[in-house]
């Protein structure tokens, strides 16, 4: 389902926050809220990505398919995530399917209309630089961690990130709110399934965490954030 938008929406987006008005009424012309179900497909492979997308509420998912048939994702994004902002430049074929993974709420703005606003509101122009700019230092920063980080502090910065953008409070552990298989995890921390689930072992039996079927609740955080800190003895 589509509807149009409302002027409050963008304003709690903190990256939209210091727009003016006439730019952000213009912006606001040219964007519309998506609702998916969970589970529903936003993209298809292959589909011709016109727009850039702003998690409202809950998430998405980018899918691929292994040797075997069996889906994996690739990447997460929740609540304030804003992914495909290349359509600026302009359209391409995404390589992944985009999947809901919870009922969503998503912006999307169409790219090549963005860029004529630009020319009026070079505003636009900036915050989109600095979006960009924003990806590319967190590509870095993941790079830097899956070549400088022992195997288990890499998963457990993923499942911290992961509770930041899908972690439910309860009032003895923080609940991961999204379906989360071994292989998913392994493809985040770029290790393997077979490592995923020695340490995920492992912590349960320390009290780390709670695992079932694609389901994780944290026991211990402080462990978690500790052990990324490397501050927790190897």
């Amino acid at each position: 389902m589509i509807r149009c938008m409302d002027p409050a929406v963008f304003r709690k987006i903190p990256a939209f926050n210091q727009l003016g008005t006439p730019a952000l009424n213009a912006l606001l012309e040219i964007s519309h809220l998506h609702e998916l179900k969970g589970g529903e497909q936003l993209l298809h492979r292959g589909d011709l990505m016109r727009a850039f997308y702003i998690i409202q509420s809950g998430g998405v998912r980018l899918m691929n398919y292994g040797a075997d048939g069996q889906a994996f994702a690739l990447k997460l994004y929740g609540e304030g995530d804003i992914f495909g902002l290349l359509t600026v430049s302009s359209p391409y074929p995404h390589p992944n399917t985009i999947e809901a993974v919870k009922d969503s709420v998503i912006i999307s703005t169409d790219g090549q209309q963005l860029r004529k606003l630009i020319l009026r509101f070079p505003e636009l122009g900036l915050l989109i630089v600095d979006l960009l700019a924003v990806h590319i230092h967190e590509g870095h920063q993941r790079v830097q961690h899956m070549a400088t980080r022992r195997v288990d502090r890499r998963i457990a910065h993923c499942l911290m990130k992961l509770s930041d953008k899908f972690g439910q409070q309860e009032a003895s552990h923080i609940s991961l709110d999204v379906p989360l298989s071994q292989r998913d995890l392994a493809e985040f921390a770029n290790t393997t399934v077979e490592t995923v689930n020695r340490t995920l072992t492992v912590w349960e039996k320390e009290g780390v965490l709670a695992c079932s079927h694609k389901h994780i609740d944290i026991l211990d955080y402080d462990y978690l954030k500790t052990l990324v800190e490397d501050t927790v003895p190897a």
